[in-house]
């Protein structure tokens, strides 16, 4: 794979790297005064929005669910022949399609389309296909379904192993390595599925999960009536509804992201290559360090922020775990805008010829990958920089709406100042390791 994630650097932001940490955090302040003088009460306390009652007929017709189910699953097995029939070099696209098309691609088709995923999930479709033709319920497995309590561990603990192939694994660009990995994953799906039915899903596939996070921040929703409804992203943000283990979803993707570009950058390498000890196992510290610190920053400032409202912290881990998601957003923008751009269109021409033959199925194998938005280094760098402080931004909007919502105004808005702390932190922390030299 190539790195192009780090395409702008600081040489090419508009102003003085210093000055543009400085603008980021005196926005947020800003932005956090103009809330508490211009939105004294919750506006997202109770969610309605737009019913589309034909909108809702036609996406939920059986005829176009199957027709998504068998596009998923089509790409899902045009991209297992490459795994299984492919070479064994980066021209073999199953690396584009898991590295980018899926783990990246799943941020924007989500964002359009909401949650479209748990339709094209290929799991889902084979797991629904075999309940059919052996008359058994999907949605109950050999065990029953998966307890609540459960939450989305199971998709954590995948989701840590998925971003340390990704960003530390060594020879990760090999068959071998990315093998091993989908094996482990198609195991755990099929297995988890049998036992506990569709629900598993859910609860287990990190890529379902992540997607379902971003398509909170989309316009569609569901109403209680189960019709589709436009509404803003804010407001649908704001039906995020945390289970055990949300929070560490979360954190694996802040976590992740920013270790991915602290890890590109000169410093790191250097520090590598100086090094005595395996860089496998350094980088698998730092990995699972910045991990460790989301999720301990964020602890304390939900912590410090029921103390100063007067809430009681006992259960109240995820009250403001909605608004770290825009945030998520605005990482994984900035970090991966030029990957998805120049690996997306090389992993489509790839994809006519999944196994190196001549083939042109697709008829895009002979199709360039177009260069001209390279061209544009300080706009790239701008919407690198400018993606984290509107996702900050963004989260201190959501933060502010959820503390209205659990305490007094006048308490709401100190309580908020822990978070706001965590979020100054994050964005500057971001800027620097995004532009890390």
């Amino acid at each position: 794979m190539i790195p192009l994630h780090g395409l702008g650097g600081r040489q090419d932001l508009p102003l003085p790297f210093s000055v543009v940490l400085i603008a980021a955090a005196a926005t947020l302040i800003i932005s956090f005064l103009v809330l508490w003088w211009r939105w004294p009460a919750a506006r997202y306390a109770t969610v309605g929005g737009v019913p589309l009652p034909r909108l809702t007929a036609a996406l939920d017709s059986p005829a176009l669910r199957w027709l998504v189910r068998a596009i998923g699953l089509g790409l899902a097995g045009w991209a297992l022949l490459a795994l299984l029939a492919g070479p064994d070099e980066l021209i073999n696209p199953i690396f584009g399609y898991v590295y980018v098309w899926v783990w990246v691609g799943l941020v924007p088709i989500s964002l359009l389309f909401g949650p479209v995923w748990r339709t094209l999930n290929p799991f889902r479709t084979v797991h629904l296909v075999l309940a059919r033709l052996t008359k058994i319920p999907h949605d109950v497995g050999a065990w029953g379904r998966f307890p609540a309590a459960g939450g989305v561990w199971p998709a954590v603990v995948l989701l840590v192993s998925f971003v340390w192939l990704e960003l530390v694994a060594p020879n990760r660009t090999t068959i071998a390595m990315i093998m091993m990995w989908i094996a482990v994953y198609v195991a755990v799906q099929a297995v988890g599925g049998l036992l506990f039915g569709s629900g598993w899903y859910a609860a287990a596939d990190p890529f379902e999960v992540y997607a379902l996070l971003m398509a909170k921040l989309s316009v569609w929703g569901r109403g209680q009536d189960r019709l589709i409804v436009a509404r803003s992203p804010l407001a649908n943000l704001a039906t995020l509804n945390p289970v055990p283990g949300t929070v560490g979803i979360v954190a694996v993707l802040l976590g992740s992201t920013a270790f991915d570009g602290f890890s590109n950058s000169t410093s790191w390498i250097r520090w590598i290559q100086a090094g005595d000890k395996p860089a496998v196992w350094i980088a698998t510290v730092a990995m699972v360090g910045m991990i460790t610190l989301v999720v301990v920053s964020y602890q304390v400032a939900v912590y410090l922020s029921c103390r100063l409202t007067g809430v009681d912290p006992a259960g109240q881990l995820g009250t403001y775990i909605h608004s770290l998601v825009p945030i998520v957003l605005g990482y994984v923008t900035a970090h991966y805008l030029t990957l998805i751009v120049f690996e997306g269109q090389r992993t489509l021409i790839l994809f006519s010829d999944p196994i190196n033959a001549g083939w042109n199925v697709l008829g895009t194998a002979h199709w360039q990958v177009g260069m001209g938005f390279f061209a544009y280094t300080t706009l790239i760098a701008m919407l690198q920089a400018g993606a984290v402080v509107v996702g900050h931004i963004l989260g201190v909007i959501a933060a502010h709406d959820r503390a209205l919502a659990i305490a007094p105004p006048t308490k709401a808005v100190v309580g908020q100042i822990p978070m706001l702390a965590i979020m100054i932190g994050y964005t500057l922390g971001g800027l620097w390791l995004l532009f890390a030299t």
